[in-house]
């Protein structure tokens, strides 16, 4: 069998499990709005209030930078190499096996607790048209858990599609959204005048610059928070038809939708709101229940806009629930395909589905309804703060892991004698972004720790009257909870290994030597149908325009 077709073997092998089913269109959505959720529409105003208009868009600016290096390295390596569950099987094969068990299982928690997060986000968001008196929060968590499950039992088409619809709703939201605050800045909605940036008082919160710069550090979570989700499209690529076209036209335009759906938004809730006000402060439960964007358009004066804000902003959280339960049914499949987790786990029936895989990641939405159950009347609030945090450290862990296992892909790549031209997508700034991830990464760490245990800019109140109060421990769950269990999947895994290995306790952390790194299980080779579909799709006319009409009419 000559090298052509043993690769085509590799295509179909991965046929009868998922089923390659997420067109064009779908990834394209999925990577334009995919990541447009609660992080940004809901808690954003946490960031402003915490660090000031100037500091918040800094930290969102240099996530930014972290964000576009990410994608791009993962869309390098996704293209090649398009098998499911990414964030355990690529650094397993070209790092370390611990540091592919410990990722693949932080990735899982991290969509496992985004599940719940969001169904509280739900449930708080709701109290803007139904007080809890009413309605309970966890009612209105397991009310919108329900349907996301069947759709997720259809099939992947069913995520797709759900998620395409959802995202174009995100996308014009956001769009009218910078409209109109344009608008507001310039003098609109009843203002004496064009704003400038009176609200920008003081542009970084903080009583000296040691404290300007602790609170700068204290925003770095939310911003992580918001930006979960980019990284989803090498995770989708397992299920992607004709992957070397709808991968790379997902990833492209990175750079430019941070600069406007993410740098725009903060700018303008930063120029519109002062930095105090208390639609921003994160503790204050009718400014949780508004979040700032509900708030800029209720000040415009048109009717009924803040409800369709906030309507927009449920379809966001629906949208990431979603998204969560896709990616959790997914990364346990792959850990249990991998000896991580039950082989029991990696079965998938006749639509690809992996049931029970599925059915473990559904029940961890049912922290939503008992958390905030027990919690009592704002108890949805608490959840929501609380997991946020928490997540936040496993997304920037699961951004490191796949920077590094870029950096030594490309190089056992290289090292082998294969050729950079080969790969059907070549991620720009190699190394120098994946570097900058990682330094982004650690140092970041660094100041959110600072932030979390200086005590200096502590203030006593009635509700927290010590540092280390409820509020401490609701909004620094990452630091007791999340650092101890990253770490500790991948010692305690490497300690193992090593020991069962036989070749001393440290063998577990040796990496995976250039030679031995295996680029041929699961490689991704074009039918030629899918080779004449990109001819024909490389020859069509660019633009915006073009763009718009396709998403429209294209029946893929």
């Amino acid at each position: 069998m000559d090298a052509k077709k043993a690769d085509v073997v590799f295509h179909i092998q991965d046929e009868p499990k998922l089923k390659r089913k997420l067109q064009a269109r779908h990834l394209e959505m999925i990577a334009i709005g995919g990541t447009i959720g609660t992080g940004l529409l809901k808690k954003s105003g946490g960031a402003i209030f915490t660090a000031g208009p100037l500091g918040a868009l800094l930290c969102y600016a240099i996530i930014g930078l972290q964000v576009f290096g990410v994608a791009t390295s993962i869309g390098e390596m996704a293209t090649f190499l398009p098998i499911d569950g990414a964030f355990s099987a690529l650094p397993t094969r070209f790092v370390n096996p611990s540091l592919g068990f410990a990722s693949g299982w932080n990735y899982w928690l991290n969509w496992a607790l985004t599940l719940p997060a969001e169904l509280s986000a739900v449930a708080g968001l709701m109290t803007w048209w139904v007080p809890q008196s009413t309605v309970q929060g966890w009612i209105w968590s397991l009310t919108y858990l329900v349907p996301l499950a069947g759709v997720n039992m259809i099939g992947v088409d069913g995520f797709g599609e759900v998620e395409f619809v959802l995202s174009i709703v995100k996308i014009i939201a956001i769009v009218i959204f910078l409209l109109i605050g344009t608008a507001v800045w310039f003098g609109a909605g009843g203002n004496t005048g064009p704003l400038g940036f009176r609200n920008w008082s003081p542009p970084i919160q903080g009583s000296d610059p040691f404290n300007q710069f602790l609170n700068v550090a204290g925003a770095f979570t939310t911003a992580f928070f918001s930006f979960g989700g980019t990284e989803l499209v090498g995770l989708t690529a397992g299920e992607a038809a004709n992957v070397r076209k709808s991968v790379p036209k997902a990833i492209n335009g990175t750079f430019y939708r941070i600069l406007i759906f993410y740098i725009g938004s903060i700018f303008i809730v930063g120029v519109l709101l002062p930095p105090n006000s208390e639609i921003l402060n994160p503790d204050n439960p009718a400014g949780i229940a508004q979040s700032p964007f509900v708030y800029v358009f209720s000040i415009v004066g048109i009717p009924a806009a803040a409800d369709i804000m906030n309507g927009v902003i449920i379809v966001a959280a629906i949208s990431a629930a979603n998204s969560a339960i896709y990616a959790c049914s997914r990364t346990l499949l792959r850990l249990a395909a991998d000896g991580s987790a039950p082989s029991i786990l990696a079965r998938v029936n006749k639509q690809g589905v992996p049931m029970l895989a599925l059915a473990v990641s559904l029940s961890f939405g049912l922290v939503a309804v008992v958390g905030s159950y027990a919690a009592g009347p704002t108890g949805s609030d608490k959840v929501f703060g609380w997991l946020s945090q928490l997540i936040s450290l496993g997304i920037m862990a699961a951004w490191m892991v796949m920077s590094l296992t870029h950096l030594r892909f490309r190089y056992g790549y290289l090292a082998q004698g294969k050729k950079l031209s080969d790969l059907p997508y070549i991620a720009p700034f190699f190394p120098y972004a994946d570097i900058l991830s990682l330094s982004i990464g650690g140092v970041v760490t660094c100041f959110m720790l600072m932030f979390s245990f200086y005590q200096g800019n502590f203030v006593a109140t009635e509700e927290c009257p010590t540092y280390f109060c409820t509020t401490w421990f609701i909004n620094n769950s990452w630091v007791y909870c999340g650092v101890p269990l990253v770490v500790g999947l991948f010692v305690g895994h490497a300690l193992y290994t090593g020991s069962k290995s036989g070749k001393g306790l440290l063998s577990g952390f040796t990496l995976v030597r250039y030679e031995d790194m295996d680029f041929e299980t699961g490689r991704y080779v074009e039918t030629e149908e899918e080779i004449a579909e990109n001819a024909r799709d490389a020859a069509k006319p660019k633009g915006m325009v073009n763009w718009a009409k396709s998403m429209v009419s294209k029946k893929e």
